[in-house]
């Protein structure tokens, strides 16, 4: 890879972790919205199944972060 690919490869990573870390943030926000509205409707079982994906996204977010820390160096 030649030294201007590399920086623009380099420069697409600057710019779309930080997106994907804060797209991700949102959707926790939302999911949390959505538990609460399953478990007001009586529907334990779906509002488990939504903290279940809460929590995967809620890993997903570490690994963003260790990904743009790295990234940053």
């Amino acid at each position: 890879m030649d030294e201007h690919n590399h920086h623009s490869e380099v420069r697409a990573l600057e710019v779309g972790l930080p997106y994907l870390l804060k797209h991700n943030k949102e959707h926790i926000e939302d999911i949390n919205k959505w538990i609460n509205r399953a478990k007001q409707a009586g529907y334990n079982e779906v509002a488990n199944d939504l903290q279940k994906v809460l929590e995967l996204s809620q890993e997903i977010t570490k690994h963003l972060e260790s990904a743009l820390k790295k990234l940053k160096g």
